[in-house]
C-alpha cells in the first residue's frame, strides 16, 4: 500500500539543501519536509554533546510531523547523534557519513582518502571509522574547515580568499597521495567548483547527496514505503530566512514558502517568513 507521508530532512542551515535537491530529483514522487536550524547554525564548532542535543530536538520535531523516514543531512549531526536517532524512532534514519564513506572506498584506486569537514566531524573520527569498516588498509586524511560554513551561509563568498585558504589543506592531502576527496560537510558542495580547482587534477571528489539519495531509495523500496501521490514540499527554519530563501530560490528555481518554527515544546510559531 502506498505511503504518502513525507521524508524529513534536516541540517543546521542551507547545506542540507544539496541533499534535498538530489532527493527530489532522484525520487520525484516523494514529499519532503526540510528543517534548517538557522538559529543555531553552524553546528561544526560546537561541542558534540550540544550538537547531539540539538539534533535530537530537531529530529523529534520532524517526527511529530508524521514523517516516514528521516535524513540527517548534516555530517556534524550524523557524527554526533546518528546512533541515538537510529534507535529512537520507529522509522528508518539515514545519515550522510556511511553512504559517502562506502562510495569513496569503492572509487579509490589506492585507498588514500581525504575528508574535509567541520571541526566536529573531524574530531569525531566518524569518516575514518566508516571508511576503515569498508577497507581496513585504507589511509584516511581528515582536515577541518568549519570556517567555510558561515561564509557559505552568508552568501558572500570571496572565491579568491577561499582558494587561498584551501591551498595548504589540499597541498597537505596531495602530499599524502590522496586520490579521492570526500566533501564531509553538506555545505561544501555549494562551492564544488572551488574544490575542483583546489584539489587539482586526478582527484575524485565526492559529496554525500547522491549516495544518500540512493540509500533512501533503497530503504523506501525495501520497506514498501514509496509514495503513491503527487509530491509536496515544505521548508521550515528556526531563524532569519533571507539568505536561506535566496539560496533555495537559486537551487530550486522558485522562492518557496518558508515557515519559521520554534523548537521549544508548546511554543511553535508557524508563520510565513518569505
Amino acid at each position: 500500500m502506498p505511503d504518502s507521508r513525507p521524508i524529513g530532512v534536516f541540517d543546521s542551515g542551507v547545506g542540507g539543501l544539496t541533499v534535498l535537491l538530489t532527493l527530489q530529483e532522484t525520487l520525484p514522487a516523494e514529499s519532503t519536509v526540510y528543517l534548517g536550524d538557522l538559529a543555531r547554525c553552524p553546528y561544526g564548532p560546537r561541542p558534540q554533546s550540544q550538537v547531539r542535543e540539538f539534533a535530537v530536538e530537531v529530529a523529534d520535531y520532524l517526527a511529530a510531523e508524521d514523517i516516514k523516514l528521516l535524513v540527517v543531512a548534516c555530517n556534524t549531526a550524523t557524527a554526533a547523534a546518528y546512533p541515538i536517532m537510529r534507535d529512537r524512532f520507529p522509522f528508518p534514519v539515514v545519515g550522510v557519513v556511511d553512504p559517502g564513506a562506502a562510495e569513496a572506498v569503492r572509487l579509490s584506486r589506492n585507498g588514500r582518502i581525504g575528508v574535509i569537514a567541520t571541526d566536529g566531524t573531524v574530531a569525531s573520527g566518524a569518516y575514518t571509522h566508516a571508511i576503515l569498516r569498508c577497507r581496513a588498509d585504507a589511509m584516511v586524511i581528515e582536515r577541518p574547515a568549519s570556517w567555510l560554513v558561515p561564509v557559505i551561509e552568508s552568501g558572500n563568498a570571496d572565491e579568491a580568499e577561499i582558494l587561498e585558504s584551501l591551498e595548504p589543506i589540499m597541498a597537505d592531502m596531495r602530499a599524502a597521495e590522496m586520490d579521492t576527496l570526500i566533501l564531509g560537510c553538506t555545505h561544501f558542495p555549494l562551492l564544488r567548483h572551488l574544490f575542483d580547482v583546489a584539489a587539482g587534477p586526478g582527484i575524485t571528489i565526492l559529496d554525500s547527496a547522491t549516495t544518500t539519495a540512493r540509500e533512501v531509495g533503497r530503504l523506501l523500496e525495501e520497506r514498501a514505503l514509496q509514495s503513491g501521490r503527487a509530491a509536496s514540499h515544505r521548508f521550515l527554519v528556526t531563524g532569519p530566512a533571507a539568505s536561506f530563501a535566496e539560496r533555495a530560490a537559486g537551487m530550486f528555481g522558485t522562492y518557496p514558502p518558508i515557515e519559521t518554527v520554534d523548537l521549544a515544546p508548546g511554543m511553535v510559531d508557524a508563520r510565513e517568513a518569505g
